[in-house]
Order: C-alpha cells, then sequence, then structure tokens
C-alpha cells in the first residue's frame, strides 16, 4: 500500500508534504461546534479560550511559559493579540509546499 503511495506520487513531490492538512475534494473534514445557550457564559468563554490558544502558541517553547501567557493576556488587548501573533509568527513550511499540494490535488 505504501509502496504504491509512493510510485503515484509526482516526482518533485516530498516526504515532508503533510498530506492531511490539505482538504480532499469531496472528502470529510473536521467541523467544530460550540452550542451558545441564552444567558450562558460560553460564548465569552470560547472567546477568551481562542485568546489564550494564540498566546500560548506564541510563547510555546519559551521559558516559564504560564507567567509569560499570564502576563500577555493581561496586557494586551485582543486586537494587539492579534496583531503580535502575525508579526511575530514563524513559517515552519518546507519550500514549494504550496506547488506541490496543488500539483497533487490539482
Amino acid at each position: 500500500m505504501f509502496a504504491a503511495a509512493v510510485s503515484d506520487r509526482p516526482q518533485e513531490a516530498s516526504d515532508l508534504v503533510p498530506f492531511w492538512m490539505f482538504p480532499i475534494p469531496g472528502g470529510a473534514k473536521i467541523e467544530r461546534h460550540v452550542p451558545n445557550y441564552p444567558l450562558s457564559r460560553d460564548g465569552e468563554r470560547l472567546e477568551a479560550l481562542k485568546r489564550s490558544l494564540a498566546v500560548y502558541r506564541m510563547v510555546f517553547g519559551q521559558n516559564r511559559q504560564e507567567d509569560l501567557v499570564a502576563y500577555l493576556l493581561n496586557y494586551l488587548s485582543p486586537a494587539d493579540i492579534e496583531q503580535v501573533t502575525k508579526e511575530l509568527r514563524i513559517d515552519l513550511e518546507p519550500p514549494g509546499l504550496v506547488d506541490t499540494a496543488s500539483r497533487i490535488h490539482g
């Protein structure tokens, strides 16, 4: 099975291509649904969770992550967090990932 997959892939494709990251036409995909009931605080909690997740991803690998997350959540507004996340993002994609994906899923 694996040998067949390797022989069917384009010559220029590498083993670094994460095929699970790209939607397959007509294939399944995971969707998150968070119920927001009337008079519930879940909507507010969801936004707080999303903000803290973005900040956590930003400080991943740093010393004293919990302290840094708490500091950033205390002193940055949601708009500031979004801006800082964009500015400090490190792109770890292998070169040519988009080109390879378009050739594969064409």
